[in-house]
């Protein structure tokens, strides 16, 4: 198979993340609703938790030293996000603790800011990496 071939059979990486700021804004939609239908909230906030620091977790771990490795100038960008990562994780307990519309219409406001400076600033960048290999992950 040619590289080209392998290439468009994967997504770029800048639109994966893309991707993954939408269901994870799906996510904070469902918990609304689950919030306004009085549903159960446990199942819905641990999904939602679960899925934002792991998502975060992997752009900390992976991601990040590998774009401040090859782009130096995004390094004090990358150290800016990993501050708001800190701080959406101190939203996310508070949130677990008390599943409440203030505390999702706090962490919703913080995520929608953190995604589209994050969109904005990292799609082009992370699309011109490799399809396979570069993040050492796999693409899906």
């Amino acid at each position: 198979m040619s590289y080209d071939n392998e290439r468009t059979r994967f997504r770029a990486y800048g639109n994966q993340l893309i991707g993954a700021h939408l269901r994870l804004r799906e996510m904070v939609d469902d918990l609304y609703d689950a919030l306004d239908e009085g549903r159960d909230l446990r199942l819905h906030c641990l999904t939602l938790c679960t899925a934002v620091t792991e998502h975060h977790t992997a752009e900390d771990t992976n991601v990040f030293p590998l774009l401040a490795g090859r782009h130096p100038e995004l390094a004090s960008f990358l150290d800016g996000l990993r501050r708001d990562h800190e701080i959406i994780a101190g939203m996310l307990r508070r949130l677990e603790a008390a599943t409440t519309h203030e505390e999702l219409d706090g962490l919703s406001a913080v995520l929608e800011t953190h995604f589209i400076g994050e969109e904005k600033r990292l799609t082009g960048v992370l699309n011109a990496l490799e399809p396979l290999g570069d993040l050492g992950i796999e693409v899906k």
